[in-house]
């Protein structure tokens, strides 16, 4: 037989599991959980791509990217003010 104490402890740490199962299943918590995936994803890849493209600017690849650079540069001089 179960020691009473030791089921009344089962049987709460049982509620807490349910709880959060609950909690870690539901829409709000998965909603969340995938746009943070999804932002966490789109990042990566943007960081990704800037890191090849300036590896393959400096080895001289893409001398193009060298020009456009550029005119991004003062296009953000002309938003900024400088």
């Amino acid at each position: 037989m179960i020691d009473p104490e030791l089921k009344s402890h089962l049987e709460s740490i049982e509620k807490e599991i349910v709880t959060l199962r609950k909690i870690s299943t539901g829409f709000r918590s998965t909603l969340m959980r995938g746009m943070i995936y999804g932002a966490g994803y789109v990042i990566g890849a943007v960081v990704i791509v800037v890191i090849v493209g300036w590896v393959l600017n400096v080895i001289g690849v893409i001398p193009e990217l060298s020009t456009q650079v550029k005119e991004f540069q003062t296009a953000l001089e002309r938003i900024g003010g400088r």
